[in-house]
């Protein structure tokens, strides 16, 4: 049985609401508030005041005019982080950006990053910007600081992406979790796609390898922390990497990646690992030559007609075909061999997932019925599919208005998600690091609904952002920023007046299972992810000389 039209409908509302995704000196009043300052009484190139009635800060660059939100908490966004990426530097290693003569407005977000659909907003490569939150009274406070990585596939999103509508606040807005928790948080744009992905033999002959601008970025970004968070009242010694999706799979790549060592102190992955295979850079760069090929760049200044090209001719031929790699620098090897080695960040590690992690990825196939689900599911996995089948039986989800559609997004989250987080929780504790494991329980359209507790829900409520929840939800979202914060500031993300959060480790599968009440649950499809496991494993395997 198909799934009704009308029923899809008001999930594909839903479901589309849901992923929109897609050491400085200040001055402030005895009070505690910000004080009003002058760049040069700062240190910097330029004289312009700052209105006392706003927040103004120094940092590495200049002098910032921000914004008092919710609560007092005092938010600056679009703090550039980088020099543009374009020129010469498009393709390159991120450099820190040289500064601002005069006061510079802290009070709306920069551009997104270039991405498909191509627009004026996103074809600027000069996108890479920041945005603090903060509760802090005074730099002495030293508050836990969290450093938000977006999702998107590593191709869409950035930091200002809305919650709710064009016009709504930021999903990822920054002043809940300041008002209620005390942390600082900051979010962060990073290069995408063609443009943060790139691979091509001709970068080593600058000096770099290519194929991972964007987590450089990131990297970039967790510098600037490094220097300027206690300015915002931030403890530089206490910085929580968190993400989801693409997202929360580079959180996963800093915590194997030697270049990220000590930038960071815990680590949150939501809906997304890293040990499963994954490209390497002599299986990417032909790639890169291709695209160049395509483009008419051809010779030994391939690199040089490249950076030339209009965003929108790059966009156009290689929006989503770039994706993080082994480059044998910042991912030295495959991130299962380095947990596997123990060669990783001592940092402890929440890893989670959300009960229907598929459903949104397989709505094209809703009116998948017997005669067609192996055929989805080739178009989805490589060979052999019967045991896929066999693994997921459509008899399974006899109560679902389509079994066989339940029974393929089932595969699919399991496949991507669930069983890639699990299969590195268990890599992530045989290393010696604390792990914590979770899985977000709350269905986007209701106990009967198509795509239940689906990709990217989860979101708004670590943020608090999703607007007019009902308070049976609400209190899930205030229960999760309780367990995020808490674990932020001190390594473990149990609260004294919450349900227990056990640790995860090979002898004790458990996790802390969020629904309209959490619980703790053993064994959370065990059985699943022991077969992929050894359909990981395979992989490996196949590409082994």
């Amino acid at each position: 049985m198909s799934i009704p039209a009308s029923r899809m409908g008001r999930a594909l509302l839903l479901f589309g609401g849901a992923l929109l995704l897609g050491c400085s000196e200040s001055s402030r009043t005895p009070e505690g508030g910000m004080a009003g300052v002058s760049a040069a009484a700062g240190g910097g190139a330029g004289t312009t005041a700052i209105d006392a009635a706003r927040p103004g800060v120094f940092v590495h660059g200049g002098a910032l005019e921000g914004r008092v939100v919710m609560e007092n908490v005092q938010a600056f966004l679009g703090i550039p982080y980088a020099s543009p990426p374009v020129g010469p530097l498009r393709f390159g290693r991120p450099e820190p950006h040289a500064g601002w003569p005069a006061v510079r407005d802290a009070s709306v977000f920069a551009s997104r990053c270039p991405q498909q659909p191509a627009s004026a907003q996103g074809e600027t490569e000069d996108c890479l910007y920041l945005n603090v939150w903060t509760p802090a009274r005074a730099p002495e406070d030293r508050l836990p600081v969290m450093v938000w990585m977006h999702g998107g596939g590593n191709t869409t999103g950035s930091a200002g992406d809305p919650a709710a509508g064009p016009d709504s606040e930021s999903l990822y807005d920054g002043g809940r979790l300041s008002a209620r928790h005390g942390v600082v948080v900051v979010t962060l744009n990073y290069r995408l796609g063609v443009f943060g992905f790139f691979s091509h033999p001709a970068l080593e002959g600058e000096g770099v390898t290519g194929g991972n601008q964007g987590l450089w970025d990131q990297r970039l970004a967790l510098q600037w922390v490094q220097e300027n968070v206690a300015t915002f009242g931030g403890d530089p010694a206490n910085v929580t990497i968190f993400g989801e999706s693409a997202g929360s799979l580079d959180v996963c790549l800093h915590v194997v990646s030697p270049r990220s060592g000590g930038l960071f102190h815990r680590a949150i992955s939501q809906s997304g690992a890293c040990t499963t295979r994954r490209r390497t850079a002599a299986e990417a760069d032909p790639q890169g030559h291709e695209v160049a090929m395509q483009l008419g760049c051809a010779g030994s200044e391939q690199l040089a007609c490249l950076r030339a090209k209009p965003v929108g001719e790059l966009l156009d031929l290689a929006s989503g075909v770039f994706a993080p790699i082994v480059d044998g620098d910042f991912v030295p090897d495959q991130p299962r061999a380095l947990f596997d080695r123990g060669e990783v960040a001592a940092v402890p590690y929440i890893l989670g997932t959300n009960s229907d992690e598929g459903s949104g990825f397989v709505l094209d196939a809703a009116d998948v019925n017997a005669t067609s689900y192996l055929t989805q599911l080739a178009a989805r996995f490589p060979p052999p599919v019967e045991e896929i089948a066999q693994r997921y039986p459509a008899s399974a989800f006899a109560g679902a208005l389509n079994p066989h559609f339940a029974a393929l997004a089932r595969a699919v989250g399991d496949a991507r998600f669930v069983c890639v987080a699990r299969d590195t929780a268990l890599r992530a504790h045989a290393a010696g690091l604390a792990v914590y494991a979770y899985n977000f329980d709350v269905p986007i359209d209701g106990p009967d609904g198509v795509l239940g507790a689906v990709h990217a829900f989860d979101l708004g409520f670590v943020f608090g952002t999703w607007p007019m929840l009902a308070p049976e939800t609400q209190a899930v979202s205030d229960r999760m920023m309780a367990y995020w914060t808490a674990f932020a500031g001190e390594g473990d993300p149990n609260v004294s007046d919450l349900l227990a959060w056990p640790r995860f480790t090979d002898s004790a599968d458990v996790r802390m299972n969020f629904g309209l009440q959490s619980s703790v649950v053993s064994d959370f499809r065990a059985a699943e992810c022991a077969f992929w496991r050894r359909r990981y494993d395979a992989a490996f395997a196949v590409a082994a000389p």
